[in-house]
């Protein structure tokens, strides 16, 4: 019995002790200066080399307004036309047109307006106001929506590509008095000659213009060789002055 109280009492002091001493190791851990392995400074460096930043650097997209675009479309009204343009806030203002001869030219004013630009894309549409004169060879009618073609001859009855009923009375009266005459009359408005067909008139567009890429559809009325109303259609390229 006193072997079991003597060993119940040495395991009582040696917890006391071991108590104590833990308690002193804590506060001599407070008391100390401690500082991490690596800490960053004010100048954002560490004791491994600079702290690398991660903020995310994005470049600078182009400006979405007030911007010249120019180049060069196919189609209305001059078949192969120049463009200079320029878009300022909502606002589009366009030029375009070519002269390829003295009976083929054309060219065309825009003013529309924007109603969705960003960066890369811009939607819009215009009043459009031009003017287009072109010789084809050997026209049909019906083709295009003419209505009429002149021909080469001043004579009456041989005056118009698709003859009225006067000028079908006219000739078959000019074969009878005369077959040369109406020979040779025919041969003057005959359908393998070059006409001149001339064209004015304004219109509503949409025009898109994605990147580099420009395209513009829409239709006009006017006056003229053409029946009303007419498709106007450009496809091209473009550059624009857009800062980067």
């Amino acid at each position: 019995m006193k072997r079991i109280l003597s060993f119940v009492i040495i395991i009582f002091l040696f917890s006391f002790v071991s108590s104590v001493y833990s308690e002193e190791k804590k506060k001599d851990y407070k008391n100390e200066d401690i500082t991490p392995e690596w800490t960053p400074d004010a100048d954002r460096k560490t004791k491994f080399g600079e702290e690398e930043k991660d903020e995310l650097t994005q470049k600078a997209l182009p400006k979405s307004t007030n911007f010249f675009v120019y180049g060069a479309s196919v189609g209305s009204p001059g078949s192969i036309n120049f463009n200079l343009g320029y878009y300022y806030k909502d606002i589009v203002i366009r030029g375009s047109g070519g002269h390829w001869g003295p009976h083929w030219w054309g060219w065309q004013a825009d003013l529309g307006f924007s109603f969705w630009k960003t960066s890369v894309i811009a939607h819009s549409v215009s009043v459009v106001l031009g003017q287009f004169q072109v010789d084809p060879f050997a026209p049909e009618l019906g083709r295009g929506g003419q209505t009429s073609y002149p021909t080469g001859s001043d004579f009456p009855g041989y005056q118009h590509r698709n003859p009225t009923f006067e000028d079908t009375i006219i000739r078959s009266y000019v074969a009878q008095q005369n077959p040369n005459l109406a020979t040779f009359l025919e041969y003057e408005s005959r359908d393998k000659q070059k006409v001149t067909l001339n064209q004015r008139y304004i219109g509503l567009t949409y025009d898109f213009l994605l990147g580099n890429f420009f395209l513009q559809v829409g239709g006009g009325i006017g006056s003229g060789d053409y029946k009303n109303p007419q498709l106007l259609i450009q496809l091209g390229y473009f550059f624009d002055t857009r800062s980067y």
